[in-house]
């Protein structure tokens, strides 16, 4: 059993990503974890043990404790939604490590069904979408599992969840050279904002092992 966690620090804050499941149950092309495949799902005591190994370096190497959670490293947290929501309930108690729900981010590469779920239990903490393309033809070629939870269905998840929780959703973005960076790529990015109150973290991609994904050239 290896799973990767990681301390992103900034002047600002100290931020733990953890994994959710071993492999990854999903077949993102450009993503080295689903060559893994999913092994096993994560149980919520393997997933808060990394929030407090993770807060133990923080305060070892920068003096200070973990200020935020993001659920973005290997695994699809809503495939494995029960432990995912138990190991937040454990990290949010006073018996636990007392963190607010709101320093807390679950990034899903797009279920809709459990992205309806998410609202209807009404959970606190936010919620971020791997989205890459606003254009289902290039979304599948690159995350083939859109085939089956189109961006139609997606966008009519997220509005529910903002009708729910009356939360904006963060969407992360890849650029590719030749893949998502034209100017149609963007304006379907910006038409799909459109739905509800939203905002884009642009990410610059670092190259695993095959020519197929390659960094956007820069652009002033």
């Amino acid at each position: 059993l290896i799973v990767e966690s990681v301390l992103i620090p900034t002047e600002t804050r100290t931020t733990a990503c953890v994994s959710s499941q071993v492999g990854c149950s999903l077949d993102c092309e450009f993503c080295a974890t689903a060559r893994l495949k999913r092994m096993r799902n994560l149980n919520p005591d393997e997933i808060y043990d990394q929030v407090v190994a993770i807060d133990q370096e923080s305060r070892l190497y920068n003096g200070i404790p973990l200020s935020n959670i993001v659920y973005m490293g290997m695994g699809e947290p809503l495939m494995n939604y029960k432990n995912v929501l138990a190991s937040i309930e454990k990290i949010t108690s006073p018996e636990g490590l007392g963190m607010s729900p709101k320093r807390i981010t679950v990034s899903t590469s797009g279920v809709p069904k459990m992205i309806k779920k998410l609202a209807d239990d009404e959970v606190k903490f936010n919620l971020a979408v791997s989205l890459h393309s606003a254009i289902d033809e290039v979304r599948t070629q690159i995350m083939p599992f859109n085939a089956s939870f189109p961006l139609k269905d997606l966008k009519e998840s997220l509005i529910y969840w903002y009708q729910k929780t009356k939360r904006r959703v963060t969407y992360e973005y890849l650029i590719w050279k030749d893949i998502n960076d034209k100017p149609k790529d963007i304006a379907a990015l910006v038409e799909f904002c459109k739905a509800i109150p939203c905002k884009v973290n642009i990410i610059e991609y670092n190259p695993i092992d095959d020519g197929a994904f390659q960094q956007a050239d820069a652009q002033v």
